[in-house]
């Protein structure tokens, strides 16, 4: 069954790359639309050093994203998971292959960074079946 629901989640992630990320802002959620991608169940969205988001990432590492969502009735994923800063050569130089370039001025730009989210659970929503299928991945 896991590597099932996997697979369609992977599908999903595959289809969709703009998404909501939503982190913690105090005491309160801020929710703003972001570009994602993904190696595997992990999560990568680009984003500056210095903005609100990064801040927020950095005082408290839980998020959630929603992805997928094509309208009425269609399959979408909820991710909960932690996320960090990540300044690796390798994920930056693969994440500015892929994104927009109006927002930094070059792929070592001392703004840019990438925000990687780890999923600790992962629910199937408006899937068809019974009730929304959940990929636990803690515990």
């Amino acid at each position: 069954m896991k590597n099932e629901l996997e697979d369609k989640i992977l599908a999903i992630l595959d289809d969709h790359q703009v998404g909501v990320l939503t982190s913690v802002q105090g005491d309160f959620p801020h929710a703003r639309y972001m570009t994602f991608f993904h190696e595997g169940l992990t999560l990568y969205t680009p984003s500056g050093k210095e903005l609100p988001k990064t801040e927020e990432v950095r005082k408290n590492p839980h998020v959630s994203v929603l992805l997928g969502y094509e309208g009425p009735g269609s399959a979408f994923l909820e991710i909960t998971g932690l996320a960090s800063l990540e300044e690796d050569e390798s994920v930056k130089e693969s994440i500015w292959e892929n994104i927009s370039k109006e927002w930094f001025k070059g792929e070592d730009s001392p703004s840019f960074v990438v925000i990687k989210i780890v999923p600790e659970q992962i629910r199937i929503l408006n899937s068809g079946d019974d009730g929304p299928d959940t990929l636990d991945l803690i515990g």
